[in-house]
């Protein structure tokens, strides 16, 4: 009996270790926030900064090999993707194949021929002509707006006359919600990223980050300046120098490292809370694809946006040392 459990408990960790997404499993790699970075060693800093980079490393490749996947997945299916361009143009413009042979052809077509088929596809879209159309566009606002009630008023009625074009215009419109979808997961994905970038502008543009190290480089200048054979008062004025700097850098690092470092958690974060977004960005991008398209997206193309808010704040975690210039061991 133990040794059944056994083997389902087993079998039951198989399962679910099989069923983690790539970003799951690079989200359980990402190291622990150092506990210090002002008071460690140069050792300690590299071997961080070497794991951290390690890892993302390996995350951008594989990012890239997915991208190049997506890409060539699209490249050989683009007969597939042409044959549902057309398909699209007839099921909302209700156009004939002969129409379509012509317009896979347009660069043979004359320009009344194109006229004549831009005529057609907007007289059984809209029931309305490129002349018409022109006419619309010098109208003033009130008529505008008549003829768009007026308008909205005929398809509806035309809609329940005709079974044909209401199945046009539900098409049409599944595929206007589609790309409506996808432009809000893309407008949720953009606020997530500047809220984030928002997190490190703020010390960036500190004035006093500047004012520091406009210090520390004067004092540097100023002691390269009198290396060499030099009196005791000149030595004196050196030793006085290089405490400055040392005094500057440690003040440095004590003032900009803490606001650093709570930008780092608070950027994980919020990229553990948005996974679901950026799954949900990665699903809708990849049905607007298909419904564009007819192409399916690879698995792994829909954890693009997740991976790729993996490897950039693994990219952020690779600085956390970065305000730390004065290592003791250096002198």
């Amino acid at each position: 009996m133990k040794r059944i459990l056994f083997i389902i408990l087993a079998a039951s960790l198989v399962l679910n270790g099989a069923a983690q997404t790539r970003a799951q499993v690079y989200m359980k790699r990402i190291p622990a926030l150092p506990k210090d970075s002002c008071n460690v060693t140069r050792a300690s800093v590299e071997n961080f900064v070497s794991g951290v980079s390690a890892i993302r490393d390996e995350l951008e490749n594989e990012i890239e090999g997915i991208r190049e996947s997506v890409e060539s997945n699209m490249e050989s299916n683009a007969d597939v993707a042409e044959e549902n361009v057309m398909k699209q143009m007839s099921q909302m413009y209700g156009i004939s194949q002969a129409d379509i042979d012509k317009m896979k052809n347009a660069k043979n077509m004359s320009e009344a021929d194109k006229q004549a088929l831009a005529n057609k596809m907007l007289s059984q879209q809209a029931n309305m002509t490129m002349d018409e159309v022109k006419s619309l566009s010098k109208m003033s606002e009130a008529g505008k707006q008549a003829y768009t009630e007026a308008y909205a008023t005929e398809a509806m009625a035309n809609a329940k006359n005709n079974p044909g074009q209401a199945a046009r215009n539900n098409y049409a419109g599944n595929l206007y919600k589609t790309n409506v979808s996808q432009q809000a997961a893309l407008s949720k994905i953009n606020e997530i990223n500047s809220r984030i970038a928002g997190l490190y502008s703020s010390i960036q543009n500190d004035p006093e980050m500047k004012k520091m190290l406009d210090r520390i480089q004067a004092w540097n200048s100023k002691l390269t300046s009198m290396m060499g054979i030099v009196s005791d008062r000149e030595a004196r004025v050196m030793d006085s120098l290089s405490l400055k700097i040392k005094n500057e850098q440690i003040a440095y690092c004590n003032r900009f490292t803490p606001q650093y470092r709570a930008a780092l958690r608070k950027h994980i974060q919020i990229v553990r809370v948005s996974m679901p977004d950026f799954r949900n960005f990665g699903e809708i991008s990849a049905e607007t694809t298909k419904a564009q398209t007819g192409i399916e997206m690879p698995v792994e193309g829909k954890e693009l946006a997740s991976l790729e808010a993996i490897a950039e704040y693994l990219k952020a975690l690779q600085g956390a040392y970065r305000y730390k210039l004065y290592y003791s061991e250096d002198n």
